[in-house]
Protein backbone atom coordinates (compact mmCIF):
# COMPACT_ATOMS: atom_id res chain seq x y z
CA UNK A 1 0.00 0.00 0.00
CA UNK A 2 1.52 3.69 -1.09
CA UNK A 3 1.56 6.05 1.47
CA UNK A 4 -1.17 8.27 -0.63
CA UNK A 5 -3.57 5.05 0.15
CA UNK A 6 -2.47 4.82 3.81
CA UNK A 7 -3.36 8.34 4.83
CA UNK A 8 -6.43 7.80 3.01
CA UNK A 9 -7.23 4.82 4.05
CA UNK A 10 -6.51 6.41 8.02
CA UNK A 11 -8.50 9.50 7.30
CA UNK A 12 -11.57 7.60 5.86
CA UNK A 13 -10.92 5.65 9.32
CA UNK A 14 -10.90 8.91 11.24
CA UNK A 15 -14.51 10.02 9.94
CA UNK A 16 -15.87 6.80 10.02
CA UNK A 17 -15.14 6.69 13.80
CA UNK A 18 -16.15 10.43 14.74
CA UNK A 19 -19.31 9.90 12.73
CA UNK A 20 -20.10 6.61 15.23
CA UNK A 21 -19.34 9.52 18.07
CA UNK A 22 -21.03 12.19 16.86
CA UNK A 23 -24.30 10.06 15.64
CA UNK A 24 -24.20 7.45 18.26
CA UNK A 25 -28.01 6.87 18.95
CA UNK A 26 -29.40 7.12 22.65
CA UNK A 27 -29.38 3.53 22.95
CA UNK A 28 -25.97 3.08 23.49
CA UNK A 29 -26.55 4.70 26.77
CA UNK A 30 -29.03 2.00 28.28
CA UNK A 31 -26.33 -0.54 26.65
CA UNK A 32 -23.35 1.55 28.85
CA UNK A 33 -25.81 1.84 32.05
CA UNK A 34 -26.99 -2.37 31.64
CA UNK A 35 -22.61 -3.01 31.74
CA UNK A 36 -22.04 -0.92 34.39
CA UNK A 37 -24.67 -2.24 36.69
CA UNK A 38 -24.72 -5.86 35.78
CA UNK A 39 -28.10 -5.93 33.88
CA UNK A 40 -29.52 -4.24 37.41
CA UNK A 41 -30.55 -1.24 35.46
CA UNK A 42 -31.39 -0.40 31.77
CA UNK A 43 -33.33 2.18 29.08
CA UNK A 44 -36.13 1.08 27.70
CA UNK A 45 -38.22 3.24 24.35
CA UNK A 46 -35.01 5.80 24.26
CA UNK A 47 -34.56 8.63 21.82
CA UNK A 48 -32.13 11.14 20.76
CA UNK A 49 -28.49 10.60 21.03
CA UNK A 50 -25.37 9.51 23.58
CA UNK A 51 -24.95 12.80 23.75
CA UNK A 52 -28.56 14.41 24.39
CA UNK A 53 -31.22 11.79 25.13
CA UNK A 54 -33.71 10.44 26.60
CA UNK A 55 -35.29 7.13 27.73
CA UNK A 56 -37.25 4.72 30.59
CA UNK A 57 -35.22 3.65 33.04
CA UNK A 58 -35.75 0.10 34.09
CA UNK A 59 -34.82 -1.70 37.35
CA UNK A 60 -34.65 -5.49 36.79
CA UNK A 61 -35.69 -8.08 39.85
CA UNK A 62 -35.27 -11.60 38.77
CA UNK A 63 -36.72 -11.96 35.81
CA UNK A 64 -39.30 -8.91 36.54
CA UNK A 65 -38.93 -5.17 35.11
CA UNK A 66 -40.02 -2.35 37.49
CA UNK A 67 -40.10 1.26 35.68
CA UNK A 68 -38.29 4.04 37.61
CA UNK A 69 -39.57 6.76 35.29
CA UNK A 70 -38.56 9.19 32.32
CA UNK A 71 -35.71 10.70 31.97
CA UNK A 72 -33.74 13.13 29.95
CA UNK A 73 -29.85 13.19 29.95
CA UNK A 74 -27.42 15.68 28.70
CA UNK A 75 -23.36 14.51 27.89
CA UNK A 76 -20.47 17.00 28.35
CA UNK A 77 -16.89 16.35 27.10
CA UNK A 78 -14.25 17.58 28.73
CA UNK A 79 -14.36 16.26 31.94
CA UNK A 80 -17.64 14.07 31.25
CA UNK A 81 -20.42 15.01 33.26
CA UNK A 82 -23.85 14.05 32.71
CA UNK A 83 -26.58 15.80 33.49
CA UNK A 84 -29.98 13.81 33.97
CA UNK A 85 -33.53 15.14 34.53
CA UNK A 86 -37.03 13.72 35.43
CA UNK A 87 -39.85 15.78 35.03
CA UNK A 88 -39.31 19.28 36.11
CA UNK A 89 -37.04 18.90 38.78
CA UNK A 90 -33.60 19.94 39.43
CA UNK A 91 -31.17 18.19 37.01
CA UNK A 92 -28.81 15.82 38.58
CA UNK A 93 -24.79 16.22 37.65
CA UNK A 94 -22.71 13.26 37.71
CA UNK A 95 -18.86 13.96 37.04
CA UNK A 96 -16.87 10.89 36.31
CA UNK A 97 -12.80 11.32 37.08
CA UNK A 98 -10.97 9.71 34.17
CA UNK A 99 -8.21 6.73 36.16
CA UNK A 100 -9.86 7.41 39.59
CA UNK A 101 -12.85 5.15 39.05
CA UNK A 102 -14.92 8.10 40.85
CA UNK A 103 -18.24 9.77 40.31
CA UNK A 104 -19.28 12.55 41.75
CA UNK A 105 -23.07 13.09 42.01
CA UNK A 106 -24.86 16.81 43.22
CA UNK A 107 -28.27 17.01 43.58
CA UNK A 108 -29.15 13.10 43.41
CA UNK A 109 -33.24 12.98 43.57
CA UNK A 110 -34.30 9.52 42.67
CA UNK A 111 -37.74 8.04 43.15
CA UNK A 112 -37.63 4.38 43.25
CA UNK A 113 -39.95 1.77 44.73
CA UNK A 114 -39.60 0.43 47.93
CA UNK A 115 -38.66 -3.31 46.55
CA UNK A 116 -35.85 -2.28 45.40
CA UNK A 117 -34.74 -2.82 48.84
CA UNK A 118 -34.57 -6.17 48.22
CA UNK A 119 -31.58 -6.25 46.06
CA UNK A 120 -29.73 -5.40 49.22
CA UNK A 121 -31.67 -7.34 51.27
CA UNK A 122 -33.37 -10.44 49.86
CA UNK A 123 -34.92 -11.09 53.71
CA UNK A 124 -37.25 -8.56 53.08
CA UNK A 125 -38.78 -10.38 50.43
CA UNK A 126 -41.47 -12.17 52.67
CA UNK A 127 -43.08 -8.68 53.43
CA UNK A 128 -43.79 -8.19 50.58
CA UNK A 129 -43.44 -4.15 51.51
CA UNK A 130 -45.25 -1.43 49.19
CA UNK A 131 -44.80 2.17 48.68
CA UNK A 132 -42.57 4.50 47.21
CA UNK A 133 -38.60 5.78 47.98
CA UNK A 134 -37.55 8.87 47.48
CA UNK A 135 -34.11 9.52 47.17
CA UNK A 136 -32.22 12.66 47.81
CA UNK A 137 -28.85 13.86 48.55
CA UNK A 138 -27.11 17.39 48.00
CA UNK A 139 -23.66 15.51 47.38
CA UNK A 140 -22.45 12.36 47.00
CA UNK A 141 -19.21 10.66 45.62
CA UNK A 142 -18.97 7.02 44.79
CA UNK A 143 -16.14 5.01 43.83
CA UNK A 144 -14.98 1.19 43.18
CA UNK A 145 -14.81 0.69 46.90
CA UNK A 146 -18.44 2.14 48.10
CA UNK A 147 -19.93 5.94 49.29
CA UNK A 148 -18.54 9.24 51.10
CA UNK A 149 -21.85 11.42 51.32
CA UNK A 150 -24.94 11.45 53.11
CA UNK A 151 -28.05 10.26 51.76
CA UNK A 152 -31.93 11.01 53.18
CA UNK A 153 -34.50 7.85 51.98
CA UNK A 154 -37.62 8.82 52.58
CA UNK A 155 -40.77 5.72 52.16
CA UNK A 156 -43.23 7.43 51.69
CA UNK A 157 -47.13 5.23 52.18
CA UNK A 158 -45.31 2.28 53.48
CA UNK A 159 -47.30 -0.86 53.71
CA UNK A 160 -47.25 -4.40 53.58
CA UNK A 161 -49.13 -7.74 52.19
CA UNK A 162 -48.77 -8.84 56.06
CA UNK A 163 -50.96 -6.28 57.04
CA UNK A 164 -54.50 -4.43 55.73
CA UNK A 165 -53.74 -1.36 57.12
CA UNK A 166 -52.73 1.25 54.03
CA UNK A 167 -50.80 2.64 54.37
CA UNK A 168 -48.61 1.61 57.71
CA UNK A 169 -46.96 4.83 58.18
CA UNK A 170 -43.90 7.31 56.17
CA UNK A 171 -40.57 6.97 57.49
CA UNK A 172 -37.32 8.17 57.08
CA UNK A 173 -33.89 6.13 56.57
CA UNK A 174 -30.79 8.25 56.59
CA UNK A 175 -27.21 6.79 55.17
CA UNK A 176 -23.90 7.99 55.71
CA UNK A 177 -21.66 6.78 53.71
CA UNK A 178 -18.29 5.27 55.41
CA UNK A 179 -15.87 4.12 52.21
CA UNK A 180 -16.54 0.27 52.03
CA UNK A 181 -20.03 0.81 54.01
CA UNK A 182 -22.94 2.41 55.12
CA UNK A 183 -24.75 3.28 58.59
CA UNK A 184 -28.02 4.40 58.84
CA UNK A 185 -30.97 5.35 61.44
CA UNK A 186 -34.68 4.77 60.74
CA UNK A 187 -37.08 6.87 62.39
CA UNK A 188 -41.19 7.72 61.71
CA UNK A 189 -42.59 10.49 60.33
CA UNK A 190 -45.84 9.39 60.71
CA UNK A 191 -48.70 6.26 60.73
CA UNK A 192 -49.51 3.88 63.09
CA UNK A 193 -46.84 1.70 62.93
CA UNK A 194 -43.86 3.60 64.84
CA UNK A 195 -40.53 2.33 64.11
CA UNK A 196 -36.87 3.35 64.95
CA UNK A 197 -33.47 1.23 64.45
CA UNK A 198 -30.40 1.85 63.51
CA UNK A 199 -28.49 -0.71 60.71
CA UNK A 200 -25.31 -1.02 58.99
CA UNK A 201 -24.86 -2.30 54.91
CA UNK A 202 -21.77 -3.47 53.44
CA UNK A 203 -20.38 -6.34 51.35
CA UNK A 204 -19.22 -8.79 53.83
CA UNK A 205 -22.08 -9.02 56.03
CA UNK A 206 -25.07 -7.52 53.69
CA UNK A 207 -27.72 -5.57 55.54
CA UNK A 208 -28.06 -5.73 59.34
CA UNK A 209 -30.78 -3.39 61.36
CA UNK A 210 -31.34 -3.24 65.22
CA UNK A 211 -34.46 -1.59 66.64
CA UNK A 212 -38.14 -1.93 67.86
CA UNK A 213 -41.81 -1.89 66.15
CA UNK A 214 -44.76 -0.87 68.13
CA UNK A 215 -48.46 0.38 67.28
CA UNK A 216 -49.81 4.17 67.73
CA UNK A 217 -51.66 4.59 70.67
CA UNK A 218 -55.32 3.84 70.01
CA UNK A 219 -57.57 1.14 67.80
CA UNK A 220 -54.04 0.40 65.90
CA UNK A 221 -52.39 -2.08 68.17
CA UNK A 222 -55.15 -4.22 67.61
CA UNK A 223 -54.83 -3.79 63.86
CA UNK A 224 -51.16 -4.70 63.94
CA UNK A 225 -51.08 -7.39 66.44
CA UNK A 226 -50.58 -9.97 63.21
CA UNK A 227 -47.55 -7.90 62.12
CA UNK A 228 -45.93 -6.76 65.07
CA UNK A 229 -45.80 -10.45 65.51
CA UNK A 230 -44.09 -11.23 62.57
CA UNK A 231 -41.48 -8.69 62.86
CA UNK A 232 -39.68 -10.08 66.24
CA UNK A 233 -40.43 -10.77 69.82
CA UNK A 234 -42.46 -8.97 71.96
CA UNK A 235 -39.39 -7.21 74.31
CA UNK A 236 -41.88 -5.60 77.16
CA UNK A 237 -45.41 -4.93 76.57
CA UNK A 238 -46.53 -3.36 72.98
CA UNK A 239 -43.00 -3.00 71.64
CA UNK A 240 -41.24 -5.60 69.64
CA UNK A 241 -37.86 -6.21 68.43
CA UNK A 242 -36.96 -5.56 65.03
CA UNK A 243 -34.07 -7.31 63.42
CA UNK A 244 -32.22 -8.09 60.13
CA UNK A 245 -29.52 -10.57 60.15
CA UNK A 246 -27.29 -11.84 57.08
CA UNK A 247 -28.66 -13.87 55.01
CA UNK A 248 -26.58 -17.40 54.85
CA UNK A 249 -24.33 -18.15 51.99
CA UNK A 250 -26.52 -19.70 49.30
CA UNK A 251 -29.76 -18.92 51.03
CA UNK A 252 -32.91 -18.00 48.66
Amino acid sequence: MTLRRLKLALLFVSVFIIGLCVFAPAAMMGYALERITGGTLSLARTTGSLWQGSGVALLRQDTRYQTLGSYRWNLKFPGTTLQVQTGESRPMNLHYTPFTRRIDIDNLHLALPVSAIELAAPQLGPYQLQGMLEVTADRLALNATGMDGQVTVDWTRAASALSAIRPLGDYRIVLKGRGEGLDGQLSTLSGKLLLTATGSFDKANGMLINGTAQAAPGEAAEQLHELLHHLGPEISPGVFKLALMPQPAGAH
